[in-house]
């Protein structure tokens, strides 16, 4: 087996086993530089491989300025205001618009308001009175998982929870959130279930998969099993916890067998891809040796999404290109 654990508690955007998949051109194996006469074994250059993972992942979500993982996060919005619209005179039956700092909006898990003033006194907004806004298209209840970086950051909650009777920011509203794309890895081996037997796998991070679609009522999200060897979709039905570590049911059992450590992640390939360019910048930066110049591979991805590359470039100006274009309208 050579695919790593993730170094921290969440599986990072990519896997050293996928990492070497890519061409990349990075001789791996000089990640760090030395062989046995050093000292440096194979479970020292998978932990060094490792933390450029989670490195490339780090930068990712620097450019995107949010973790991309699925997360649940609570905010709270002073409204009337620039993120909690209120309508004003003859509109006032028409719903308010939350806008939320992360994106996509997947799930909202509650909604509480309250006049802006101490003590505050909290009433809870009943389920069925709040939606996201623009749900994401092709992650629930999907055949395929989706390419695109697709779905909003707002939400739709029913006229009457506040109003400008107390002027601007005169109430706050709380909202807890389930955002961005399900992500996770494998903690232990798993196998084609037997015949009659429900397909459950053990994951590191269950946010977001088992959640219930805005839209038509769709359980269960849509991914892939990134295993070079088998790479396959799965569709998840059910989770032993709505965060964190769990087991995920499966819709219908693998079709091949993979290690623990293998990623499984809605995440849009193009995020995967640019997860890869910033590990390069950061082995080269390492003084890995390599056997290409990096150009080929991260020019044609980034003219792939639509963004031009001129002038060239280092792995890293194309993987932010990359975003960029996959998440033009809101990076």
């Amino acid at each position: 087996m050579d695919t790593a654990l993730p170094v921290g508690p969440l599986s990072p955007y990519i896997t050293p086993q996928l990492l070497k998949q890519y061409p990349t051109g990075i001789s791996w194996n000089s990640i760090p530089p030395g062989g046995q006469r050093l000292g440096i074994n194979d479970e020292m250059r998978l932990a060094a491989q490792a933390n450029i993972c989670e490195t490339g992942t780090g930068l990712v979500d620097e450019v995107c300025k949010q973790p991309l993982r699925a997360t649940v996060d609570t905010l709270e919005l002073y409204a009337p205001g620039r993120r909690a619209s209120a309508p004003r005179g003859g509109r006032q039956s028409r719903p308010s618009t939350l806008i939320m700092t992360r994106w996509p909006v997947l799930s909202v898990v509650s909604v509480r308001v309250a006049r802006n003033a101490f003590p505050r006194v909290w009433q809870t907004v009943p389920a069925g009175q709040y939606t996201p806004r623009y749900p994401v298209i092709g992650m629930y209840n999907s055949v395929a998982p989706a390419s695109a970086g697709e779905g909003g950051q707002s939400i739709t909650l029913a006229a009457g929870w506040f109003d400008w009777r107390f002027g601007e920011e005169g109430f706050v509203v709380e909202v807890a959130y389930i955002n961005g794309w399900p992500h996770t890895a494998l903690t232990a081996d798993a196998a084609p279930a037997e015949d009659g037997q429900p397909q459950t796998i053990d994951v590191d991070d269950c946010t977001g998969w088992a959640i219930t679609a805005a839209a038509g009522g769709n359980m269960g999200a849509t991914g892939t099993v990134y295993d070079p060897a088998a790479q396959e979709v799965v569709h998840a039905t059910a989770a032993t916890a709505d965060r964190g570590p769990g087991t995920l049911t499966l819709s219908a059992p693998l079709r091949s067998r993979h290690d623990a450590g293998t990623m499984v992640s809605t995440l849009p390939k193009s995020v995967v891809w640019a997860t890869a360019l910033f590990c390069v910048d950061v082995a080269l930066e390492r003084g890995a040796t390599s056997t290409t110049v990096q150009e080929i591979p991260g020019k044609q991805v980034a003219e792939d999404a639509g963004v031009k590359t001129k002038g060239g470039g280092s792995p890293s100006d194309w993987a932010e290109k990359i975003l960029k274009g996959t998440f033009d309208r809101i990076i």
